[in-house]
């Protein structure tokens, strides 16, 4: 593999990582706002409605779609090293 061809792989592999780091945040961002709105709630005497129902179904769909995002993705990354060091007879 040529330096060139190497460094955009490195480049690639570094891309996808600077997403799944994203990703991560952003579902971190998602858990906090969820304790937050279980302490309003809790502090509360009768909590609104509609946030017990929202509590129901936490995590919800958006925090779902990131953990499969991010599943799908070290799939795509761990394909992506094995193309950049390839298993050789030599170990």
């Amino acid at each position: 593999m040529s330096d060139e061809t190497n460094d955009e792989a490195f480049a690639k592999i570094d891309r996808l990582l600077d997403v799944q780091m994203l990703k991560h945040f952003e579902m971190a961002e998602m858990i906090a706002s969820y304790r937050d709105m279980l302490a309003d709630m809790q502090e509360q005497r009768r909590p609104d409605p509609n946030d017990i129902k929202l509590a129901r179904v936490l995590p919800g769909a958006k925090y779902h779609v990131n953990t499969t995002y991010v599943r799908e993705n070290w799939l795509v990354i761990g394909a992506e090293l094995k193309k950049l060091f390839p298993v050789s007879d030599e170990g």
